[in-house]
């Protein structure tokens, strides 16, 4: 059975808060440069987790508001502000699909990590658009299947491990989706993260038999696939580390 993304996230904020992959990984200063941020930027975190690319682009905008379903995920970003003395980043409960804002009320928005989890991502950029200002700009990052062939293997790998996890898009289809919702794709480029499995496994708290499922999965994994996805094995045959791919992405209103 399937878990939503607001209990998933709730239950393993602590886990996300000291993630080093989500406060450090290499997106994040790509995400950085893709805004390119001035000092007058009002700035939105979609999906905004415990707050790193919110707190990333702090210190060079205005302001930046972060939404999230999670209310564990929110608390922490608000612990983390408090700590920290970051007083122009301010958290809030919302949707992705339904941001709380009016039309016209942000010069950016990002979202990082957090799009394979939207059930609707038309929806999703449908509302970016809303609530960018004429000339603004959005920055998504978010892991993608590298090829076409590789996406129902990467569904089961991503999803028996969490299974709020919902759909890990192409560079393609995230191109069409940003074309409908009347959004210009302005630049990409692709991150590697390589991913320790002992780590990914215990981050989103999968069960044992989750766990045995994905060795499995992995062994089972075709040469093309292996390669695609860089899974790495150890001497007794079990897998300890694999690559996703992130797609770093501008798209403007």
């Amino acid at each position: 059975m399937a878990t939503d993304s607001k209990t998933q996230f709730d239950r393993q904020a602590a886990l996300y808060a000291v993630s080093p992959v989500h406060k450090h990984g290499p997106s994040l200063p790509v995400l950085v440069e893709y805004v390119d941020p001035l000092p007058k930027f009002v700035v939105l975190d979609v999906a905004t987790g415990t707050g790193n690319a919110a707190f990333a682009l702090a210190s060079h905008v205005q302001s930046v508001v972060g939404i999230d379903l999670s209310d564990g995920m929110i608390a922490q970003a608000r612990k983390r502000a408090e700590e920290e003395g970051i007083d122009n980043v301010t958290f809030e409960l919302g949707s992705a699909e339904a941001i709380p804002f009016p039309d016209e009320t942000f010069c950016v928005v990002v979202a990082r990590h957090a799009p394979h989890h939207f059930h609707h991502a038309d929806r999703f950029l449908a509302e970016v658009h809303r609530v960018l200002k004429p000339g603004g700009r959005f920055v998504i990052a978010d892991q993608v299947s590298p090829l076409p062939g590789t996406s129902e293997w990467i569904h089961t790998w991503q999803q028996t491990r969490d299974t709020s996890h919902f759909l890990q898009r192409t560079t393609e289809q995230w191109k069409e989706l940003a074309s409908a919702a009347g959004l210009i794709w302005v630049k990409d480029t692709l991150v590697p993260y390589r991913m320790e499995t002992d780590w990914w496994f215990k981050q989103s708290g999968a069960s044992e038999e989750a766990v045995q499922a994905l060795k499995a999965h992995a062994k089972a994994a075709p040469d093309a696939i292996r390669r695609a996805v860089g899974l790495e094995f150890g001497e007794d045959g079990e897998v300890v580390a694999f690559t996703d791919q992130m797609l770093v992405a501008r798209m403007d209103k």
